[in-house]
């Protein structure tokens, strides 16, 4: 049993995959309580973030929680982030169609930093089960790596420059929605945050809006990128009240 659950609920837990991720099953109150696709921030554990996990739980759902290889922005290759959003889709179209056998008939999500990147790449025609989620960070992928020191490096030494770098994930930063008629969502950010800005994201918002979803900003206090992150995560069952209302 995983540290944090109550006695009667239980967690499935795989080994990191080839594709680059390992997912953890926290089990809701109820076979049929709403599911929440949580993916963690670049860099960061399922078992650091129990925390923010707990809360979500605690206020009714059932977690279906993803963390994901380092190797995305250190290993220097651009190639590794569509692969490992290719290999997420398929294993959260799966999920979601073995939770559906089991009762589960509402499906939302909480990405943060990276996570929120790679869900933003899962909505609409690519897992329409997915009707409203939280975008916990947003903005230009590409420029945001750009300001992280270490994967930058690691880039340069591999001949990768910022405006290669942006036509490489062009596709995956404007992303074919399909339709979003009905859909919900809220991108959470600060003004102090240096890696993903909240003036950068106005301009993801307009194709969202123009495909049918209602999208909205939330705008935390926060000093950095880390206490952004931080600040949704704990306002996280808040957040999504407020959007399933």
């Amino acid at each position: 049993m995983s540290a944090g659950l109550r006695v009667g609920q239980r967690a499935r837990r795989r080994d990191l995959p080839a594709g680059g991720f390992r997912s953890e099953e926290f089990r809701g109150a109820s076979r049929a309580s709403p599911a929440i696709i949580f993916i963690c921030p670049y860099g960061t554990s399922i078992s650091t973030l129990r925390w923010a996990i707990r809360r979500i739980r605690r206020a009714g759902y059932h977690v279906m929680a993803y963390e994901t290889t380092t190797a995305v922005f250190m290993a220097g290759d651009p190639a590794i982030l569509r692969d490992l959003i290719s290999a997420m889709r398929k294993d959260l179209e799966s999920q979601i169609s073995r939770l559906r056998s089991e009762g589960v008939t509402e499906f939302g999500f909480f990405g943060s930093s990276l996570g929120s990147f790679i869900l933003y790449n899962c909505i609409g025609d690519a897992l329409p089960a997915l009707r409203w989620g939280v975008f916990n960070t947003g903005g230009d992928i590409a420029q945001g790596m750009w300001r992280l020191d270490g994967a930058r490096r690691q880039h340069v030494l591999r001949g990768w420059s910022l405006p290669r770098l942006e036509a490489a994930w062009a596709d995956l930063q404007r992303p074919q929605f399909g339709r979003l008629d009905g859909c919900r969502f809220v991108f959470v950010s600060s003004r102090r945050d240096t890696i993903a800005p909240l003036d950068d994201i106005t301009p993801y918002l307009e194709p969202m809006r123009r495909a049918g979803a209602q999208v909205s900003v939330l705008e935390v206090r926060a000093i950095g990128h880390l206490t952004t992150i931080v600040a949704g995560l704990w306002q996280a069952p808040r957040i999504i009240a407020m959007l399933r209302s």
